[in-house]
């Protein structure tokens, strides 16, 4: 589909009604989130936003923004022709999604924040550093902190692609246990640095935590323990502070539960899911 000049990628799979993914990142496509048990649940619509996987690349990065993102979410509604969807972010695509509800609260039959915050503050980027030692007794432990010293440095796809490579094991609570699924999928993903080096010099602090009330549909957090990106007490934070919210932790998982607890990950929305369905949310 062309949107906003640009054409955009996506991909449909599974049954039920429609959940529209946005990856994280910024710089990611949507493959890395192919969730096959909840599309036991869902039609999962996963999402190559501008600038990734095999969606058009941006010519200059002051244009990628979180509005522009919203904007191509809310386009993505329009096309596809739904009047109401679910929408999952992940990550920075949680961001995105916070921000997709406030302003289009109307369009949503269920909001999932997965793996992510309602702020970049200084504060933030401190829990995030320290976080990092979780992992000082892994083996890989200086390799990966080396990985992301060279991901602020990279100037290249290839060369962002590597550096994540690197330092992988941070965004799982034992990524030693998963690494022969996690090692193939890594593979076929796609890393675009555009989107990351745009937000990064464009956007400033993030920080919804004055807005979140607003959020009037149905929502699931879902954070894993281990998440050094996104810390739990983010999680918990947004949870209290939108009124019609749910959270739900994982007790061995990092950024991607998903893939560290599938079953549970599914059940959970799954619930979800139920809960709106009979009014009991």
């Amino acid at each position: 589909m062309t949107i906003n000049g640009a054409t955009l990628t996506y991909y449909v799979s599974g049954k039920g009604p429609v959940c529209l993914a946005h990856p994280g990142g910024p710089g990611f496509g949507g493959a890395y989130l192919k969730m096959p048990e909840v599309e036991k649940e869902f039609t999962m619509v996963y999402f190559d936003p501008v600038g990734t996987g095999n969606s058009e690349r941006l010519k200059n990065l002051s244009d990628y923004s979180f509005s522009r993102y919203v904007d191509d979410m809310e386009k993505l509604r329009q096309y596809l022709q739904l009047d109401k969807f679910y929408l999952l972010g992940h990550s920075h695509g949680g961001m995105v999604a916070q921000l997709y509800a406030i302003q289009y609260p109307n369009h949503l039959n269920g909001l999932i924040l997965y793996g992510t915050t309602p702020t970049t503050d200084d504060v933030y980027k401190r829990d995030v550093s320290a976080n990092l030692f979780w992992f000082i007794d892994r083996p890989w432990f200086w390799q990966a902190l080396m990985g992301l010293r060279e991901s602020t440095l990279a100037t290249t796809d290839e060369q962002a692609a590597q550096a994540f490579q690197k330092c992988v094991g941070f965004y799982f609570a034992d990524y030693d246990h998963h690494k022969g699924e996690i090692d193939p999928v890594l593979k076929q993903i796609h890393f675009s640095l555009g989107p990351n080096k745009g937000f990064y010099q464009n956007m400033g602090i993030f920080d919804t935590r004055d807005r979140l009330s607003l959020i009037g549909v149905p929502t699931l957090i879902l954070a894993g323990v281990k998440d050094f990106v996104c810390p739990v007490k983010y999680a918990e934070e947004m949870q209290q502070r939108i009124p019609r919210s749910k959270l739900v932790l994982f007790q061995s998982s990092g950024h991607m539960a998903h893939f560290e607890e599938p079953v549970k990950f599914a059940k959970a929305i799954g619930d979800f899911l139920t809960a709106i369905t009979r009014n009991r949310f």
